[in-house]
């Protein structure tokens, strides 16, 4: 018997893929098709845009330019379904801690479907609940592990 070739299923597929800020181009034109299944690295050195590519195919930015599908759904068109099948985390195992506390929550808010004000929003609350809102701008690194109340840790839900 023969056999074609095996084809797998794309798990990331990019054509084009465009991405501006102001006069600044972060990423210009990625092309990228990754099988479903593997492990793969994005490397390349600071300013290269790999966060921000990142970032468009887990639907927290919008292209500018070109498409990306993920796991076979349009990353602007089919956002929420993306959102649905995809886990985003930074470097570390939990919070970034390069980023503040409102941004680590205003990311967290936007990978689960609310819009940018509302994330905002609700990560000012959740700062407020904690007692940390004095801390909102400080890098997560410098935060003591201590909530506002003498506690060490409480629980909230978006």
């Amino acid at each position: 018997m023969v056999r074609g070739p095996v084809v797998a299923e794309l798990a990331i597929e990019t054509s084009g893929l465009v991405k501006t800020f102001g006069s600044k181009r972060a990423v210009d034109g990625v092309d990228l098709a990754v099988p479903a299944g593997g492990v793969y690295g994005f490397l390349g050195p600071n300013g290269a845009g790999k966060t921000t590519t990142i970032r468009m195919l887990a639907t927290l930015l919008r292209p500018d330019g070109g498409w990306a599908r993920v796991l076979g759904h349009d990353v602007v068109r089919e956002a929420d379904a993306v959102r649905a099948r995809v886990g985003l985390t930074g470097q570390y195992a939990s919070l970034d801690e390069d980023l503040t506390g409102v941004e680590n929550l205003v990311l967290l808010g936007r990978l689960l479907g609310f819009s940018r004000g509302r994330a905002r929003s609700r990560a000012g609350d959740l700062l407020a609940a904690f007692g940390l809102a004095d801390a909102a701008g400080r890098q997560v690194k410098t935060y003591s592990g201590v909530c506002g109340d003498g506690s060490t840790s409480r629980r909230a839900s978006w």
